[in-house]
C-alpha cells in the first residue's frame, strides 16, 4: 500500500513538471518592442553627448548600457585626467557640450570622477533621453545596408529596439562588430603585430597629504623633467618607480604616476600598467582585471616602503570597477584617419570636430619607451571616420572609430570623443529632418553644408588657428618618414610640433627608441640587448645629434648590410627615416610597392646600399 501511494505521488509530480514546461520546439517569449528615432549603445561620455545632442533637437532617444554606470571611462575606469587641448591663441579646441561639461566639472586638469558622472547624468536628464542601464546586447538585425533592429537582454526581459539611426559609443565598438563591420585589431595596421597599448588600473588611496605630494613632485618652478602639479592634478615620481619589481615583469609595470584629488579627500592614482589585455575578449579582460587587482596591493606596499614620507600612511580603499582600456579595435570606415593627417593638422570638407592632443602612445611591451611622434597642429576629424563602409544608419563614436592605430594616439582622448559624439547626435537630427540616414553626408554636399552650419550654431569648433606647419614634403626622406610615422616607428618629442621636422638632426635617443620599438615586436632578443648596451654607453649624450657613422655601425651590429661608410656628419631626421625604412620594410607588410626600391629589397642612399634582413635574420 505504501509503495502504491509513493508511485502515485511521483506520477503527480512528473505531470506537474510536464504541464509547466513549454512544448518541444516552442520559442522563448517574443521581446518587448521599443521604437526610437535614435538608439545609442554605450553610456560613455561620447554616448552621453550623442544622445543629449539629438534629444535637445526633438528626437526620441534611447541610451542603453550593459553596466549600471553612466560615464564610461570616468565612472568605470576612473579616468582621472581630462586631456584637454588648446589652439595657438590659448582657446579651448572644443565648444558645445564639451565646454559646458568642463565648466560644470570645475576643473581643467584633474577629474573628480563622481562629479563627472553626476554632470553627465544631469545632462541626460535635462535633454529628456531615456536611459536604460543593464541592457546587454544580444543580436542585431541587418537588412541590406541598414540596421533594422537591436535586441538586448534587459532586467525586465528581452527588448527589441527599432530606430532610424544607431550610434555605437562603446569603447570596443561591440554593436558594430556584431553587425559585421570590418576592423583591424590593436596595431595590426602597422604590420608589427596585433597588440594593443597597455591598459591601466586606477587606484583610490586615502591617507595622503595632497600638499606634501604636490611639493614633492614639483619643489620649485620650473618642475623637474617629467613632473608637474596643478590644483587637482600631480604627476611625476619616475625615479621612484624605476626600482619597482612587479610580480610578472612581462605583464605589469609602474609608469610615472598621475594623482588626482577627489572631492571626498581621497586620491585617484593612475600608473599601474597591464600588458597583453585582449579587450575584445570579456573573459580575458576579466582575468587581467583580477590579476591587476592583486598587483595593486603589491604596488601600494612598494610605495609605502620606498617613500614612507609621502606614501607611508597610504591606504588602498578600492580599485576602479574596470580596467582603463586605451585600445582595442579600429574600424575600417569610409575614411581612415592617418597619423600624418593628425600630425600635420589637415582639414577635411566633412570635418565635424577639431583635435590637438599630443600623439602620446603608451607602451605595447613592458619596459619599452613610450611612443611620441610629436604634437599635432589642430586637425579636423571627418564624419566619414565615424561611418562604416556599408551600413547607412550606423555611426561609431569611440576610440574604435576609423582611425589608424598611430592616429588614435591623439584621437582617442575623451574630450575629442565627446565632441565627436555631439557631432554625431546633431548629424542624426539633421539627417532625420531630411528624411535620410546619416550616410547622406558622405555624398551630398548640400546636406553636408547644412550639417556644418548646424554644428557651428551649436558652438562646435570646426577649425582653429595654427602656427605655420613644417614644410617636410620637400625633404627626400619624406615618403619614408610617413611610412615610419604610420607604424609608430618615428619617435620624436613634445618639442616637435606640426610636423616631423625632417631637416633637424635626429638625436641618439630618438634613433635608439625607433630601433627598440621595432625589435620589441620583431626580435631577436640579442638585438634588444645590443640596443640597451648602446643606450647605457651613450646615456650622457642621448640628447645629442647622432653621427651618421654611429648609425651605420649600429645597423651593422644589428645584422643589416650597409655597404659603405656614411661619414661622420650629423644625421638629419629625413636621412634617418630613409635608413630606417630601408632596414625595416622587409619585415613589415607594405600595401603598395615603392618605385625607388630595388627588387632585392636593397635601397640606394647617398651612393650607399642598405638592405633589410632576410628570412634567416641576416642582412641581405
Amino acid at each position: 500500500m505504501e509503495r502504491k501511494r509513493s508511485w502515485r505521488l511521483w506520477s503527480w509530480m512528473v505531470a506537474l513538471v510536464l504541464a509547466a514546461a513549454p512544448p518541444a520546439g516552442a520559442q522563448s517569449p517574443q521581446p518587448r518592442q521599443v521604437s526610437a528615432d535614435l538608439f545609442v549603445y554605450g553610456a560613455t561620455p561620447q554616448g552621453v553627448t550623442a544622445a543629449a545632442a539629438a534629444a535637445f533637437r526633438g528626437l526620441r532617444v534611447v541610451l542603453a548600457d550593459p553596466t549600471p554606470f553612466v560615464g564610461g571611462a570616468f565612472s568605470q575606469s576612473w579616468l582621472n585626467t581630462l586631456d584637454l587641448s588648446w589652439d595657438s591663441s590659448g582657446a579651448l579646441l572644443y565648444g558645445g557640450l564639451v565646454q559646458e561639461f568642463v565648466h560644470r566639472l570645475g576643473s581643467f586638469d584633474g577629474v573628480d570622477v563622481r562629479r563627472a558622472e553626476r554632470v553627465l547624468r544631469e545632462l541626460l536628464s535635462a535633454s529628456g533621453v531615456q536611459v536604460k542601464l543593464g541592457w546587454r546586447l544580444e543580436e542585431v538585425e541587418l537588412t541590406h545596408n541598414r540596421l533594422t533592429g537591436v535586441t538586448v537582454a534587459a532586467p525586465e526581459g528581452r527588448v527589441r529596439i527599432s530606430a532610424e539611426a544607431i550610434v555605437d559609443a562603446t569603447d570596443v565598438a561591440q554593436l558594430a562588430a556584431a553587425a559585421g563591420v570590418r576592423f583591424t585589431v590593436g596595431r595590426e595596421d602597422t604590420g608589427l603585430d596585433r597588440r594593443s597599448m597597455a591598459a591601466g588600473l586606477v587606484l583610490r588611496l586615502r591617507g595622503l597629504s595632497w600638499t606634501q605630494i604636490s611639493e614633492a613632485a614639483c619643489p620649485s618652478r620650473p618642475c623637474p623633467n617629467g613632473s608637474g602639479r596643478r590644483p587637482y592634478l600631480v604627476w611625476g615620481f619616475n625615479g621612484l618607480l624605476a626600482r619597482y619589481v612587479p610580480s610578472d615583469p612581462s605583464r605589469f609595470t609602474l609608469r610615472g604616476l598621475e594623482l588626482a584629488l577627489q572631492g571626498d579627500g581621497s586620491v585617484l592614482v593612475k600608473g599601474l600598467q597591464v600588458f597583453g589585455v585582449e579587450a575584445t575578449d570579456p573573459d580575458a579582460t576579466a582575468l587581467a582585471y583580477r590579476q591587476a587587482q592583486a598587483e595593486a596591493l603589491r604596488a601600494v606596499r612598494y610605495l609605502r616602503l620606498a617613500a614612507p614620507h609621502l606614501f607611508g600612511t597610504a591606504e588602498l580603499v578600492a580599485t576602479a570597477p574596470a580596467l582603463y582600456v586605451r585600445e582595442s579595435r579600429h574600424m575600417v570606415g569610409r575614411y581612415r584617419l592617418r597619423a600624418d593627417d593628425v600630425l600635420y593638422g589637415r582639414d577635411f570638407p566633412d570635418g565635424v570636430a577639431v583635435g590637438g592632443y599630443p600623439m602620446d602612445g603608451q607602451a605595447y611591451y613592458a619596459g619599452e619607451p613610450p611612443y611620441l611622434p610629436g604634437v599635432p597642429a589642430p586637425y579636423g576629424v571627418p564624419l566619414r571616420s565615424l561611418l562604416p563602409e556599408r551600413i547607412d544608419n550606423l555611426l561609431v563614436v569611440s576610440q574604435a572609430a576609423s582611425f589608424d592605430s598611430v592616429a588614435a594616439f591623439s584621437a582617442r582622448v575623451v574630450p575629442l570623443q565627446m565632441a565627436l559624439g555631439e557631432a554625431a547626435g546633431i548629424a542624426v537630427a539633421v539627417a532625420h529632418s531630411l528624411g535620410r540616414p546619416p550616410s547622406v553626408f558622405a555624398d551630398n554636399p548640400a546636406a553636408l553644408q547644412q550639417l556644418r552650419s548646424a554644428l557651428r550654431l551649436s558652438g562646435i569648433r570646426l577649425d582653429a588657428p595654427r602656427r605655420a606647419t613644417v614644410d617636410d614634403a620637400l625633404d627626400p626622406g619624406y615618403p619614408d618618414a610617413v611610412e615610419l610615422l604610420r607604424r609608430g616607428l618615428f619617435n620624436g618629442s613634445y618639442w616637435l610640433r606640426g610636423g616631423m621636422h625632417l631637416r633637424r638632426p635626429i638625436s641618439v635617443r630618438e634613433w635608439l627608441e625607433n630601433l627598440e620599438h621595432f625589435f620589441r615586436a620583431r626580435g631577436p632578443e640579442s638585438a634588444l640587448d645590443t640596443i640597451q648596451a648602446v643606450r647605457l654607453a651613450s646615456f650622457p649624450t642621448l640628447g645629442y645629434p647622432l653621427p651618421a657613422s654611429s648609425a651605420a655601425a649600429l645597423l651593422r651590429a644589428l645584422g643589416f648590410t650597409v655597404s659603405q661608410p656614411l661619414g661622420s656628419r650629423a644625421l638629419t631626421r629625413g636621412q634617418a627615416a630613409t635608413l630606417l625604412w630601408a632596414a625595416f620594410r622587409g619585415a613589415l607588410e607594405v600595401r603598395e610597392p615603392r618605385p625607388d626600391v630595388v627588387g632585392s629589397g636593397c635601397r640606394e642612399l647617398w651612393s650607399v646600399t642598405i638592405c633589410p634582413k632576410g628570412p634567416d635574420g641576416r642582412g641581405r
